[in-house]
């Protein structure tokens, strides 16, 4: 027929192709598709947006030719790309929260893409096995909740299942099971009885907290019967790499290691999301799968899968405790129910895996179900406790605080305070003979039977008489000897308990003599018996070392250190990249990253986390760390950035909220400075944002400058202060420079061009106030023009070359705003050019200004150095080539010039002949040169 086609991923003029298993499914793409999308963007799609979290959508597709101009419009936006050497594209557009009834238009040279009744929203993923499987016409409530189903603002997306031994950029266009087909439907409730119950039930209790009414978006991706493995992408295998000794089960189809994450969520990632809900573990148990392999693999996977979306950051990652189902006999060894429990609580927030919750549902079996049947029909209370998990670790409400909704927190009718958790063991300790195991989120616990005592009638598990009340039995809680790290292994003896406030004393009768080494509470397939809180929440399954561990640190901080920012800082930092989803394994990663690519050679050594990090005060008025993101604390986490021999940084407001609503330090200046001193912080940068203020704003900037200079001569070394903002020069601009070391001077930058050229313009206007010397401690004070979009979605290669030049001749902080650990080879070229970052860091520290005529296509710039040389910069800022011209005079280059350096290339250029610098540009292209004169 004349038809060419293409397989997925590759520009080969055959078919594309979808492997899956061992039949070879074709999806036939004409050529005439010259841009084309996977089937995610398709009419009644859900766009993930927020404006709280300064959540952006991001549109991303495929195309034929390296070079084509895309340009996506939507909603009054218009964002221009082009398609990448590697055949794909990208576009980040701006907030556009609750929009709904939307046309997106994307347009390519020789086709273009339309898709209507689009809306803007929130997006969840749902994976696991059959417990996410289960629809919502098999569980509890499920015939209220499907005719209730009528939500036009909710939309809901089928993965098809499929199998793939590499990684795919699309999938097949139906379910073979449900027979959905895989593009966005309106939820309805003949759609919804189909639809995960799991997955359909979180969103709704979410919505219903939030009094939001956003649009949803739900992404149901679970096949039944699976194992861990089958979704976790290939690099998870090298980190969990089987060293039991125990052989491999011999697996084919789905429960091959990847082929699920290949073929059903590998599609996904380039599809912005708000977080992933997960229900998974029975196949694994099946498997014998050990807890250290599996909380290994799934932790890994989680992270894998959150480093696979790239620009959204670690988002949040939720999932549903194994549930008690009966007519299970333990497997011999390591395949039991409860230690597939305890790996799941192994992979609860900690150090290297952070934003992570899990709900509890031990008490959650279902005592109707069949024998053997693990599908509890109980999906309405799992589904509000995963809610509650995200109100938390989604949303960062703390226990005890009022949800709202985000946005608009006066619209909540009847804010409620969350409770999120059970009693969380917190420690023990030997007190008069018995063991005391202290919890938090522990009111007024009690002990009470589970729905599954019920259905033995008087007898547990090995038969002995209960008299029917299950927590009679006083073995829920166990003392027992042997190595913790192999539960079982673990000889146990049950205990009688007394609960007091905040803890549980557990003691035995036992004569034997033998000393106890550890305490076990809930270890059993089907617990009879659970320990909640006042909120009606369970304790989960846990195994505790009854000598506790101790978690001081102590930090590394040390040396001499010159007064702060003598030259423009160079750093990262995490809002443009990740925004609200920062947390401690990525600002880890970001500080080796920096090392491993070289970028700290380069210069670059701040690594600062912007806001989202602090979620509340402590009754004595300090600040806390978010517990989900930053588990080992704000200490322990710039001790790691200083062990790495980089320096570390926070962010503040100067009002009573962040823009993020978080806790600003208004009224709190002294006590955060402090904190900020204790845990070795070198950086801080100070936000203006909501709420509350003093009168005049620069009290607030002279109660941090006292207490951050107290500081310094507390330690020995001093702190970089930043401030937003100041773009006066003969207002703000007469004193800044005495009180802070940098200053914003203009809005937040986008990624797009004409972003940068709008901030430089601002920066521009404040020129004669940056300086290498004078400022706070002796140190240096500089216009802020913001952080770097170099290496982030939105601007060609040649534009962000461009926009890091102009940051360069601006003397500006050089802060890298996108996610060191993904930078290609091309964005790392630009950043770490030394010919080019040399004029930045220049010791003569006088900013550089453009010069000549400008027009609406070029701009010259100019920036003297210490050495005598002149830095040039031919800019060219219309949208078709032209040529650009300044004379040597006008670039205030006076004496002849007998040497000129192409920064960008690295070579000499050739000295011109006359009096005049012209380069040919094309749009947004420069050239950057360094001028020796006699």
């Amino acid at each position: 027929f004349g038809v060419r086609f293409h397989i997925v991923g590759f520009s080969f003029p055959m078919f594309r192709a979808i492997a899956t298993g061992l039949v070879l499914v074709v999806l036939l793409v004409p050529t005439e598709a010259k841009i084309w999308q996977n089937r995610l963007f398709s009419d009644n799609m859900i766009l993930e947006s927020r404006e709280a979290y300064d959540i952006r959508p991001f549109v991303s597709g495929f195309g034929d030719t390296a070079g084509e101009a895309v340009t996506v419009m939507f909603a009054h936006g218009t964002y221009p790309t082009v398609v990448g050497k590697d055949g794909t594209w990208d576009v980040q557009m701006n907030c556009c929260d609750c929009l709904e009834d939307q046309v997106l238009q994307v347009v390519g040279e020789k086709n273009n893409l339309t898709y209507t009744n689009v809306a803007c929203g929130q997006v969840f993923v749902c994976s696991g096995q059959s417990n996410m499987e289960l629809p919502l016409s098999y569980v509890e409530n499920g015939t209220a909740e499907i005719a209730a189903a009528n939500r036009s603002n909710w939309r809901l997306f089928r993965v098809p299942h499929m199998e793939a031994n590499s990684p795919q950029d699309d999938m097949v266009a139906v379910d073979p099971g449900t027979k959905l087909p895989a593009t966005w439907l309106v939820s309805n409730p003949e759609l919804a009885a189909k639809f995960s119950a799991t997955c359909f039930l979180t969103a709704r209790h979410i919505n219903d907290m939030l009094w939001d009414g956003a649009p949803f978006g739900l992404i149901w991706a679970s096949w039944g019967g699976t194992r861990v493995e089958a979704w976790a992408p290939k690099s998870t295998a090298v980190k969990c790499a089987n060293t039991s000794g125990d052989p491999e089960p011999d697996m084919t189809g789905p429960q091959q290691y990847s082929v699920l994450y290949n073929a059903m969520i590998h599609p996904l990632t380039r599809y912005s999301i708000r977080g992933a809900f997960w229900f998974q573990g029975e196949h694994n148990v099946v498997t014998h799968t050990a807890r250290d392999r599996y909380a290994c693999i799934f932790g890994s996977m989680i992270n894998d899968w959150r480093d696979a979306w790239t620009g959204i950051g670690d988002f949040p990652f939720l999932w549903a405790q194994l549930a008690p189902y009966t007519g299970y006999a333990p497997f011999p060894g390591h395949g039991d129910v409860s230690v597939i429990r305890l790996a799941q609580s192994d992979d609860l927030p900690k150090i290297g895996l952070d934003t992570t919750g899990m709900a509890v549902t031990i008490d959650l079996g279902d005592p109707e179900a069949p024998a053997g049947d693990v599908h509890s029909r109980k999906k309405e209370e799992v589904a509000y406790r995963l809610a509650l998990q995200a109100m938390h670790t989604a949303y960062a409400f703390q226990e005890g605080q009022n949800v709202t909704n985000v946005d608009h927190p006066q619209m909540t009718p009847h804010p409620f305070p969350l409770h999120f958790s059970g009693p969380k063991p917190v420690g023990t300790m030997v007190k008069d003979g018995a063991i005391e195991v202290s919890f938090e989120y522990a009111e007024s616990m009690y002990f009470n039977d589970t729905a599954g005592c019920l259905i033995h009638r008087g007898i547990d598990f090995h038969g002995n008489p209960i008299g029917g009340e299950c927590c009679k039995a006083k073995d829920t809680f166990q003392l027992c000897t042997g190595d913790i790290s192999n539960t079982t292994e673990l000889v146990c003896v049950n205990a009688t308990t007394v609960i007091g406030p905040n803890t549980v004393t557990v003691s035995t009768n036992d004569k034997s003599g033998v000393e106890f080494t550890s305490v076990r509470y809930a270890y059993a397939n089907y617990p009879q018996c659970a320990l909640y809180n006042m909120h009606g929440l369970p304790a989960g399954p846990f195994v505790m070392d009854i000598s506790p561990s101790s978690n001081s640190k102590t930090s590394v901080v040390s040396g001499t250190f010159e007064p702060p920012a003598v030259t423009p800082p160079m750093g990262v930092n995490s809002w443009n990249s990740f925004h609200c989803n920062v947390d401690e394994r990525k600002m880890r990663d970001m500080a080796d990253a920096v090392i491993s690519s070289g970028l700290s050679k380069s210069g670059y050594e701040y690594i600062n986390i912007d806001d989202c990090w602090q979620v509340q005060r402590s009754p004595n008025g300090s600040i806390n760390a978010d517990p989900t993101r930053f588990p080992g604390g704000i200490k322990a986490l710039a001790d790691y950035v200083h062990s790495r021999g980089l320096k570390f940084g926070v962010y503040t407001a100067q009002r009573e909220f962040t823009c993020q609503t978080r806790p600003g330090s208004y009224m709190h200046e002294e006590i955060d400075v402090q904190s900020y001193c204790d845990w070795g912080v070198d950086y801080i940068k100070i936000d203006a944002c909501r709420g509350q203020g003093w009168p005049v704003q620069n009290e607030s900037w002279i109660k941090f400058r006292a207490a951050i200079d107290q500081c310094a001569s507390t330690r020995g070394y001093p702190m970089v202060m930043s401030v937003e903002s100041c773009d006066s020069p003969d207002q703000c601009g007469l004193w800044i420079g005495k009180l802070a070391n940098l200053w914003r001077t203009g809005g937040d930058i986008q990624a797009t061009f004409s972003s940068v050229l709008r901030n430089a313009a601002t920066n521009t206007l404040m020129a004669s106030v940056a300086g290498p010397s004078g400022g706070p401690l002796g140190g240096g004070h500089w216009n802020d023009a913001d952080m770097l979009q170099v290496g982030n979605i939105g601007m060609t290669w040649i534009e962000q070359r461009s926009h890091f030049s102009l940051w360069v001749f601006m003397a500006s902080p050089l802060l890298i705003g996108a996610d060191v650990t993904m930078l290609t080879n091309e964005s790392l070229d630009i950043l770490a050019n030394p010919e080019v970052t040399a004029i930045n860091q220049d010791k003569l520290g006088v900013q550089g200004v453009p010069v000549g005529p400008s027009t609406d296509t070029q701009s010259c710039w100019t920036k003297p150095l210490a050495n005598g040389d002149v830095a040039v910069m031919l800019l060219n800022t219309g949208d078709a080539s032209a040529t650009v011209s300044c004379t040597l005079a006008q670039l205030k280059v006076t004496g002849k010039v007998t040497a000129v350096r192409d920064l960008l290339n690295r070579k000499p250029a050739s000295v011109p002949s006359g009096d005049t610098l012209s380069a040919q540009l094309d749009s947004h292209d420069h050239q950057c040169l360094r001028l020796t004169t006699a």
